[in-house]
């Protein structure tokens, strides 16, 4: 009942209406009709209330109707369910069978997941936290290029919607002036005895509209509307993005999204300092390769880095 409420509330957003035009339209009480406000309330919606109005949903509140976005979808995507609160979205897709194409939307998560066991934050109506299923015919070797084809998704997502120049900073990490706005994390389970992918759950995390981050990410993590003035709803950014993400997503084996994830490098051509396996070294990137992994310059000569337990930063000049 809640979610047809809140429906019915979206629909007359930063406008009154009375209690009774809402019992009326769902057949239910009055006492049922507050009882759920009151929920929702609770749930980190700004309702305001009115014995002579009724209720009004602030211009605030972004809501994620998931009917508005079964509809928009194409039909690669099957199944979405929908959460207001959820450990992880990722964690929940792999305790039990999904098939390809199911999603998972929460509108925040306790235990959002970032890569190397690094945590996501992830409060209410702020970001956009969604997992969904994939089953590519690939072995383990082309999971690199998978998340390359969907950070370009995310950026050419950001980039239809707002005027702002996102950037990748390989693996996964989506970058605007320096400051991550949104993160990628696959979780690959392979066939028996086999290096072939046999299930994919795939993790996305968007900062979308601005709040203080905590402490520890000031400076390290922002959202993508601390830096213009343009309003987006997450119901928009979701549908554009599983439908940018399900064409470049059809021409994986071509790698013609590749251009794109060049121009938008965060560190193609640039310095850094690698941490790998307990290891410090310093590299210059020469090229990305049609697999999505590097082509490095070091002391040592030109060598290629692939996928692992791998950071990167830009190195700091002295």
């Amino acid at each position: 009942m809640e979610k047809e409420i809140l429906k019915i509330l979206k629909q007359h957003q930063n406008e009154y209406i009375s209690g009774q035009d809402i019992c009326e339209s769902l057949n239910v009480s009055r006492m049922t009709i507050s009882t759920c406000i009151k929920k929702l309330k609770e749930k980190g919606y700004h309702i305001l209330s009115s014995t002579k109005k009724g209720y009004c949903l602030t211009d605030d509140n972004d809501v994620i109707l998931i009917d508005h976005i079964k509809a928009r979808l194409p039909d690669f995507f099957k199944n979405i369910e929908y959460f207001d609160d959820i450990d992880s979205t990722n964690d929940y897709l792999k305790r039990s069978p999904h098939q390809q194409g199911d999603i998972v939307i929460a509108q925040s998560q306790t235990k959002g997941k970032g890569r190397n066991g690094k945590s996501f934050h992830s409060p209410q109506q702020k970001g956009i936290y969604l997992s969904f299923v994939l089953k590519p015919d690939l072995t383990i070797y082309d999971s690199l290029k998978i998340t390359a084809c969907l950070a370009v998704s995310l950026v050419k997502t950001i980039e239809k919607n707002y005027p702002v120049y996102p950037q990748i900073k390989w693996v996964n990490d989506i970058m605007i002036q320096d400051v991550k706005v949104a993160g990628i994390l696959c979780e690959a389970s392979l066939e028996m005895n086999t290096a072939r992918i046999e299930n994919m759950i795939v993790g996305i995390g968007i900062n979308v509209h601005s709040y203080t981050m905590p402490d520890e990410l000031q400076n390290i993590a922002g959202c993508i509307e601390d830096f213009c003035t343009t309003k987006v709803s997450r119901e928009q950014l979701i549908i554009d993005f599983f439908h940018i993400f399900y064409q470049d997503y059809q021409n994986l084996q071509t790698s013609s999204f590749l251009d794109f994830y060049r121009q938008h490098s965060y560190i193609l051509h640039q310095n850094i300092t690698v941490y790998e396996n307990n290891q410090t070294y310093t590299a210059y990137v020469l090229d990305i390769h049609d697999d999505a992994s590097l082509k490095i310059q070091t002391e040592k000569g030109i060598s290629q880095l692939c996928s692992g337990e791998v950071s990167i930063r830009k190195k700091t000049s002295s």
